[in-house]
């Protein structure tokens, strides 16, 4: 096992070459692309029985599904752009990407993604 004062860390010698704008991006990409995941994520809850919803709103939720899907892809290019400037590992890159598919994670992994990069511009 390798001793972790040892072991080099990646996020603080590298986060210097995030510039705000492109923190900002991607803060603004995770709060938009999770809260639209959150949205159809409780559309899709009309498929349990007893929360049925009316037939109506069908169009609006296949069209809300697909600016997700839309924003999705807006969101992977604001990740891959933070994720090769801060130099991070491929897990951080897949933990990123997860953000945008499962409820509530991007607004997690924005809040530390967000305080790890400013911690490490302050070095």
């Amino acid at each position: 096992m390798t001793d972790p004062a040892t072991e080099p860390r990646a996020t603080q010698a590298t986060v210097t070459e995030v510039t705000p704008g492109v923190l900002l991006r991607y803060r603004v990409m995770a709060f938009i692309t999770g809260t639209l995941l959150i949205i159809v994520f409780l559309a899709m809850l009309r498929y349990i029985p007893a929360l049925a919803t009316p037939e109506s709103w069908d169009p609006y939720f296949s069209a809300l599904a697909q600016v997700h899907g839309f924003i999705y892809i807006v969101y992977l290019v604001t990740v891959w752009q933070l994720w090769s400037r801060a130099r991070w590992d491929y897990g951080r890159l897949a933990t990123l990407f997860l953000g945008g598919v499962v409820p509530l994670l991007s607004f997690f992994i924005e809040s530390r993604v967000t305080r790890e990069v400013r911690a490490g511009q302050e070095v």
